[in-house]
């Protein structure tokens, strides 16, 4: 048992049963699950004359069987994303299908464009079309959304319910107040984004433009130069590599001296990339020959270029925050293994 932690093995175990359930029936179920081991507890303390602590918890936890194991009479059998991921799906669909909803209008609205006034049908016409295309684009993303989780839940044990099975010990719950332990909530949107990204700027980087249509004629201005492209596979490699730290984190469920050092370079090699595109921001995209119609590139492409640059100084601090904290970690938990002990072992 970690003894920097004060939380005993049923306050782990609980809160790991607690973390499979539905919101609506966590308290009440754990409260019963609580009282039913604590029962367990006192037959036990009293049919073997002593008082209970860490093993005896253990023993008796060990007949409950995995926290996966005790919650499933109250969640149904089978399902394409468990209860553990359930609630990072929603969390998910909830920031990622609104953002969507916005891109699809102002991408429709922007390409739609003609030089007389809309007539009451045409403009009704171009509402029912918007609002499909909008609908269309988020079934769409929640298929896509609902393909990658389905795949995390049957690729990586932590979320399968039959992982922790075989030969479960009570001691490899996790210290409710262990300080490394990570948020999969986080990860995974950040898996989603990242991964969302590789495809794009991989496979789709070509489509990436301005959409006119002109008395019904569609026209496609590119905006990314050629010198964006060569920053295409260095992109690719961060996104992988991030996507694999990710992975990493979620299988062990926590932060390691291996896994810092990874993300300290991980953000290093962000850091040089960002700043190499803020260098050259000015040759990586144009706004030439877009929206000539409407004659607002110039005054688009400076508000353009001072959001970019924002966003990107906004990058690189995050980037360096990141790093120094990490090394901060480093340096403590390494302090804290060569502090000597006391005589007495403490």
């Amino acid at each position: 048992m970690d003894t920097k932690n004060n939380d005993t093995l049923v306050d782990r175990y609980l809160a790991a049963v607690s973390e499979l359930l539905p919101g609506r029936q966590r308290a009440e179920t754990v409260t019963e699950i609580r009282s039913l081991i604590h029962d367990a507890l006192d037959d036990r303390s009293k049919a073997e004359g002593r008082q209970v602590d860490g093993e005896m918890e253990a023993e008796v936890l060990k007949q409950f069987g995995p926290p996966e194991k005790i919650v499933a009479p109250y969640l149904p059998e089978k399902y394409l994303i468990g209860p553990r991921l359930f609630p990072i799906f929603i969390m998910v669909l909830r920031i990622a299908l609104p953002i969507i909803a916005v891109l699809a209008l102002v991408g429709y609205w922007v390409g739609v464009h003609q030089a007389s006034p809309y007539t009451g049908t045409e403009l009704t016409a171009n509402i029912l079309k918007s609002l499909g295309n909008t609908v269309t684009s988020l079934f769409q993303a929640f298929g896509n959304i609902v393909i990658i989780f389905a795949i995390l839940q049957w690729t990586l044990p932590e979320f399968k319910s039959t992982a922790r099975e075989k030969a479960w010990d009570p001691h490899s719950l996790k210290a409710i107040s262990q300080p490394d332990k990570i948020k999969p909530g986080e990860l995974i949107t950040e898996i989603f984004f990242t991964l969302v990204g590789l495809i794009v700027f991989t496979f789709y980087a070509d489509k990436i433009g301005i959409y006119n249509n002109f008395n019904g004629q569609w026209s496609f201005t590119p905006v990314l130069t050629s010198a964006f492209y060569a920053y295409i596979p260095w992109l690719d490699l961060l996104w992988i590599l991030t996507i694999i730290m990710d992975m990493i984190l979620l299988r062990r469920g926590a932060w390691k001296t291996s896994t810092r050092i990874y993300a300290i370079a991980l953000n290093l090699f962000s850091i040089g990339i960002t700043a190499s595109i803020l260098t050259n921001l000015q040759y990586l995209y144009t706004l030439k020959g877009a929206l000539g119609e409407l004659g607002v590139a110039g005054i688009l492409s400076s508000v353009l270029n001072q959001v970019l640059i924002v966003a990107l100084v906004i990058t690189i601090i995050t980037s360096a925050v990141k790093i120094i904290r990490m090394s901060w970690q480093l340096i403590k938990g390494r302090d804290i293994n060569l502090m000597p002990l006391n005589r007495d072992g403490s």
